[in-house]
C-alpha cells in the first residue's frame, strides 16, 4: 500500500519496492543500485536527503545545492561537478516522478519529457506537453539527416561546432561497425593513417626526426644527415623510351570493359516509378505556391509565442460566447476542477465565478423559456421578473419562480440534437461548480456572491423531470458544501426551496437536500432553529430511522430530528399533531444506541489468595525393598547413598546434626553405622553445599547449611519411583492436637507399588483379615470410616469391599502424580490460577480528531433521546394524560434497556447516564408532594 501524502517510507526494503511498483505501472525502467562514479548509492537516503531540502524543484532553483548532497555520500572534490551531474540523474531518472507522485499527489509530466531526456533543468511539477518542449535529436549518418541537423543547429542556442561534429561522426562509425578495432585511430580523433602514395610514385620514407630538436648556440654543428640514393637498374629493351624497344612484341591490348545494360521505365515493367515520374512532371508544369509568410517565425514560436495555458484558454473561451469555445472550455474544465481542484481556486481567474454563474442560469431559458438578464445596479422593486440582482440578491425569487410555467413536459417527448447539446453543456457547468466548491476558499469564496444563491434557488426549483435529475443533484451537491456559511432563518428562500426535497423518492436528493439543510449556519453566530417543515416531511424522516442498510440516509436523518427537537415549538407541533409519533420513534431510538457496536470482552480477576506456610518436611522413612539395596554397600557409600534419596541440596534451609543423626542411626542401627564425626563429615561430601556449622548464642546450635529432607522419597538414579500412604493415624480434635503447624498426623510409611499401598492400608490401618487363600475377608460388617488425606466423605462403609474400592480412587496412579499430592498438601503444589469473571463491554464509533469522542448513529440517537427528555422535563405538564407524566409516557418502559446501555456501552455511558439522570429528575419533580397529600386523605 502506498504512503500517505507528505510522508517517507522509513524502511529502505518497502521504499525500493514502492518504487519498483511505480516505475512498473509507469512503464519506465528502475535501477535500484544508482551509480555514480561507479560506486551504488542508496536512493533512500538520497530521496531522504532531497525532500528534507525542499524537493527536486526547490533544491535545481538553486545554484550549487546538488553539490552539497555530493558531500553527503562521501564523495571527494575530484570530478565534483561529473559526480554532481551523476547524482541529479540518478535522482531524476528513479525518484523524480515518485516524488510529485507520493510525496506532493499531482500529476507528473509524461515520459517523453522526463525520464526518456536529460536531467537538465527544474520545475518538473509544472511542465507540461503545451510548456515544455524536448530537445530535437542530432542524428549524424547521411547527407540527408546531416542536412537537417545542420538545420536544427542553427536554430538552436548550441551550435555544433566541426570538432563536435567530427566526433559525432566517429561515434556514430563506431556504433554501426559495432566495435573498434585495437590500435586503430578511431579511438582519438587526432590520430590518422598515413596517406596511400600514388601508384607511380616509389615510396620515400621520411627520415626526418618526428620532434625537432633546440639547437643552442654552444653546440657544435651536426653533419646533416643525408638519405642514401636509390639506383634504378632497367633493360634497355622494357624503356618505351629506348630506340631497341620491340613494340609489337610489347604490344598488350585493353581489356574488353561489359556493357551494362538498363531497361527503359515502362508502365509494364515499373508502373509505380513511371507513375511517380508522370506526377513529378505534371507538379512542375504548375507555378510553385508562394512560401509561407510566418516561415521565417516558426523557430520562435515554440519558445517564445505559445499562446496561453490552459486555464486562461478556457477562461477567454467560457467568456466569448462562442458555442464551440464554450463547448472546450467546459469539457476541459470538467477535468481540470476533478484533477487539480486542490489549486484551481476562483481568486486566481477573475470572472471564472461569474462566467460560469451566468452560463448555468441558462437552464431557465430550456426549461421555462426565459432568459434571466442579470443586473449590478440597486435594487428596484419594479424590474422585470427575469431579473437578477448579483449585487444584493432578488427578492421575492421564489415566488417568481413559482409563477413560471415549464415549457417542457414529462410526456417522454423526444428530445431535439440542439436541446441536447445545450442540456450537456449546462451539466457540465454544473458539475464544474460541484467540483469546485469541494475547495474550502471556493465555497467561502462563492458564498459571498448573491448571485450565486439566486442560482441556487433557482436550481432546485426546477420541476422534478427525469432529464433535469442530474443537474439538480450537481446542484444539491454544491448547496451541501456552502450552506454552513449562510444562517438558517425560516424565511431563507433556499432553505423554503429545499424544503419540498425531503419528500422526494430519489435517494441522491433527499440525502443531499437533508445534508444541505443540517449545515445551514453551522459557521455562523446566529441560532440554528429549523421551522415550518409539514408533518408530512417529518413522518417520512420518522420512516427513515428504521433503516438498516443505508447508514448515510439514516445519519442524515438522525441528524435532522436532533436539530429539529431542540427547538420547542416544533415538540409542540409533533405532540399536538399526534403523540404517537415521538413515543413510536423511542424504541428504535434506544435501540440505536447500540448501532454497530464492537463487542470487548474483558476478564476482572478476583483478589489475590495469600500464600500459605509450607509444612515442614519430615525425614522419609526408607520402605524396606530400598533398604535391602542399601545394604548391599559397605560404609561410607551406604550412608551417601541414603542421604541421596532422603536428602536434597537447598542453599537456604538448613537441618540440626542431632536430628540427622539419629534419623541415620535408627535405620541402621544393627548394621554397624558410622560415627558421629564420620557421618557429619561424610554429608559435606556427599553435597556440595552442606556446611557443618555452629550458630552462636545461649544455647549454641550445630546445624548443617545447605540440605533439607525431601518430601517425596526417590531411588539411587534420583526417579521417582514410590507411593506415600497419606492415611491419618489419629484424627484429633483440636487445634493442640493438629500439632504447631497445623499438619495433621500420617503414615509414614512408603510403599513401591499402589498395590503394595493398597495392601498396607487394609491391613495394617483398617484391620481387615484376610482368608485362607490370600483374599480380604468381606463377610464381617463392621463400620469403617476413611481417613485418607484430604478425604471428604464422612460417612462409614459396612463392607470392606466398598472401602477398598474406595480407597483405590485416593491413591494415584504414578510416582509423578503422588509426587503432586504430597507437595499440595504441604502448600507447596502449583498456585491456583486467580478466578476471574468475563465482561462483555460495547465501543461504538469514536472521532479520533475529536479525542475519541462518540459519534455517528448511535451519538445522534442519544442526543435526539436528551432533547426530548429536557423538553418533557421543562414544558411537558401540559401533555400529561390520565395523570401520567410526559417523561413517563415517553420513556417509562426503556429504563431497564437504558441502565443496560449505561453498564456495557463504554463510549455513550456519560451520555445515557446523563439521560436517565434527566427522565429521573423529571419523575422526582412529579412526584413531589405525593407523601402530604396521601397523609392529608388519610387523616381524613
Amino acid at each position: 500500500m502506498p504512503p500517505p501524502l507528505g510522508t517517507i517510507l522509513e524502511d529502505e526494503d518497502e521504499f525500493l519496492k514502492d518504487v519498483a511498483a511505480f516505475h512498473e505501472k509507469r512503464g519506465t525502467s528502475f535501477d535500484r543500485e544508482g551509480r555514480v562514479s561507479g560506486r551504488p548509492v542508496s536512493l533512500h537516503k538520497l530521496y531522504k536527503l532531497v525532500m528534507d531540502r525542499g524537493g527536486y524543484d526547490a533544491l535545481s532553483a538553486e545554484r550549487m545545492q546538488w553539490r552539497t548532497l555530493v558531500k553527503e555520500f562521501g564523495f571527494g572534490k575530484a570530478h565534483e561537478a561529473v559526480m554532481t551531474f551523476q547524482l541529479k540523474s540518478v535522482y531524476y531518472k528513479n525518484l523524480a516522478a515518485y516524488e510529485i507522485v507520493t510525496y506532493w499527489g499531482e500529476e507528473p509530466p509524461p515520459r517523453e519529457i522526463l525520464e526518456d531526456i536529460s536531467a537538465k533543468g527544474g520545475d518538473l511539477r509544472s511542465r507540461t506537453l503545451q510548456n515544455f518542449l524536448p530537445p530535437a535529436s542530432r542524428d549524424v549518418g547521411n547527407d540527408s539527416t546531416m542536412v537537417e541537423s545542420t538545420d536544427q543547429a542553427e536554430h538552436t542556442d548550441e551550435p555544433i561546432t566541426p570538432k563536435r561534429e567530427r566526433l559525432d561522426s566517429e561515434k556514430q562509425e563506431i556504433e554501426k561497425n559495432g566495435s573498434e578495432e585495437p590500435g586503430s585511430a578511431s579511438r582519438y580523433s587526432t590520430r590518422q593513417l598515413r596517406q596511400d602514395p600514388k601508384r607511380t610514385q616509389m615510396f620515400q620514407p621520411d627520415t626526418a626526426p618526428t620532434r625537432a630538436r633546440n639547437v643552442r648556440a654552444t653546440d657544435s654543428p651536426s653533419t646533416p644527415i643525408v638519405a642514401p640514393s636509390q639506383t634504378l637498374h632497367m633493360n634497355g629493351t622494357d624503356d618505351p623510351r629506348n630506340p631497341s624497344f620491340d613494340w609489337f612484341e610489347n604490344y598488350k591490348p585493353k581489356d574488353s570493359i561489359p556493357l551494362t545494360l538498363r531497361p527503359h521505365i515502362t508502365p509494364g515493367n515499373n508502373p509505380t516509378e513511371f507513375a511517380n515520374r508522370k506526377n513529378q512532371a505534371r507538379a512542375q508544369a504548375h507555378p510553385a505556391p508562394p512560401p509561407d509568410i510566418h516561415l521565417p517565425l516558426r523557430p520562435f514560436l515554440q519558445h517564445q509565442m505559445s499562446g496561453p495555458n490552459i486555464y486562461l484558454r478556457c477562461l477567454y473561451g467560457l467568456r466569448s460566447g462562442i458555442e464551440e469555445e464554450q463547448k472546450f472550455a467546459l469539457h476541459h474544465l470538467v477535468k481540470v476542477s476533478y484533477e487539480r481542484g486542490d489549486k484551481y481556486k476562483f481568486e486566481g481567474f477573475p470572472f471564472l465565478a461569474e462566467s460560469l454563474l451566468e452560463k448555468a442560469l441558462e437552464i431557465t431559458e430550456l426549461v421555462y423559456g426565459i432568459k434571466f438578464e442579470i443586473s449590478y445596479d440597486e435594487v428596484d422593486n419594479n424590474a422585470p421578473i427575469n431579473t437578477l440582482n448579483a449585487a444584493f440578491g432578488t427578492r421575492n425569487l421564489l415566488e417568481n419562480m413559482r409563477l413560471l410555467a415549464p415549457v417542457i413536459n414529462n410526456d417522454g417527448e423526444v428530445e431535439s440534437a440542439k436541446f441536447s447539446e445545450k442540456l450537456e453543456r449546462l451539466k457540465e457547468t454544473a458539475l464544474v461548480l460541484r467540483n469546485m466548491v469541494i475547495l474550502e476558499e471556493n465555497a467561502i469564496f462563492l458564498s459571498k456572491f448573491p448571485l450565486f444563491k439566486d442560482y441556487l434557488v433557482v436550481a432546485v426549483s426546477l420541476p422534478d423531470q427525469p432529464r433535469l435529475a442530474e443537474f439538480r443533484q450537481s446542484v444539491l451537491e454544491t448547496a451541501e458544501q456552502v450552506t454552513s456559511y449562510w444562517p438558517l432563518k425560516a424565511e431563507d428562500p433556499l432553505y423554503c426551496a429545499l424544503i419540498p426535497h425531503l419528500e422526494s423518492t430519489d435517494r441522491g436528493a433527499l440525502l443531499s437536500s437533508l445534508r444541505a439543510i443540517n449545515r445551514m449556519g453551522i459557521m455562523t453566530p446566529e441560532p440554528h432553529h429549523i421551522r415550518n417543515v409539514p408533518l408530512s416531511s417529518i413522518e417520512r424522516l420518522l420512516s427513515l430511522i428504521l433503516l438498516e442498510s443505508d447508514n448515510d440516509l439514516l445519519e442524515a436523518a438522525l441528524t435532522f430530528l436532533y436539530e429539529l427537537t431542540a427547538t420547542y415549538e416544533n415538540n409542540v407541533e409533533l405532540l399536538s399533531g399526534g403523540n404517537h409519533l415521538l413515543s413510536s420513534i423511542i424504541p428504535r431510538l434506544v435501540q440505536l444506541l447500540s448501532f454497530q457496536a464492537v463487542s470487548v470482552v474483558e476478564k476482572i480477576l478476583a483478589a489475590p489468595v495469600p500464600d500459605k506456610i509450607p509444612i515442614p518436611a519430615q525425614v522419609p522413612t526408607v520402605p524396606a525393598e530400598l533398604y535391602q539395596e542399601m545394604l548391599n554397600y559397605r560404609e561410607p557409600e551406604r550412608s551417601s547413598k541414603w542421604l541421596q534419596c532422603c536428602f536434597e541440596e537447598s542453599p537456604s534451609d538448613d537441618i540440626t546434626q542431632i536430628q540427622i543423626w539419629q534419623a541415620y542411626q535408627s535405620t541402621f542401627l544393627g548394621n554397624t553405622p558410622l560415627a558421629a564425626a564420620d557421618f557429619i563429615k561424610n554429608v559435606s561430601s556427599t553435597f556440595a553445599t552442606a556446611q557443618a556449622q555452629v550458630i552462636n548464642g545461649p544455647q549454641p546450635r550445630f546445624i548443617i547449611k545447605g540440605i533439607r529432607p525431601r518430601r517425596v522419597l526417590v531411588g539411587f538414579q534420583r526417579q521417582l519411583q514410590y507411593f506415600k500412604c497419606l492415611w491419618e493415624v489419629t484424627r484429633p480434635e483440636s487445634a493442640e492436637a493438629v500439632g504447631h503447624h497445623g499438619a495433621k498426623k500420617t503414615c509414614d510409611q512408603w510403599k513401591v507399588s499402589r498395590e503394595n499401598l493398597w495392601h498396607h492400608i487394609l491391613t495394617d490401618h483398617l484391620k481387615i483379615s484376610r482368608t485362607p487363600d490370600g483374599r480380604f475377608d468381606n463377610s464381617g460388617s463392621v463400620p469403617r470410616k476413611c481417613r485418607w488425606t484430604s478425604c471428604s466423605r464422612d460417612e462409614t462403609f459396612t463392607k470392606a469391599s466398598d472401602i477398598g474400592s474406595h480407597i483405590r480412587v485416593h491413591i494415584p496412579k504414578s510416582p509423578e502424580d503422588m509426587a503432586e499430592v504430597i507437595l499440595e498438601l504441604a502448600n507447596l503444589g502449583k498456585k491456583p490460577e486467580r478466578p476471574g469473571t468475563q465482561h462483555a463491554y460495547q465501543y461504538t464509533a469514536m472521532d479520533a480528531s475529536q479525542q475519541n469522542s462518540p459519534c455517528g448513529i448511535a451519538w445522534l440517537s442519544v442526543m435526539v433521546l436528551r432533547n426530548l427528555a429536557r423538553f418533557a422535563n421543562k414544558q411537558g405538564k401540559p401533555f400529561e394524560r390520565d395523570g401520567v407524566p410526559l417523561i413517563n409516557q415517553l420513556f417509562g418502559g426503556h429504563m431497564y434497556a437504558l441502565f443496560n446501555v449505561v453498564g456495557v456501552n463504554r463510549t455513550l455511558r456519560e451520555w445515557v447516564g446523563d439521560l436517565v439522570f434527566l427522565i429521573e429528575q423529571g419523575e422526582r419533580e412529579h412526584n413531589k408532594g405525593l407523601k402530604r397529600e396521601r397523609d392529608f386523605d388519610e387523616d381524613d
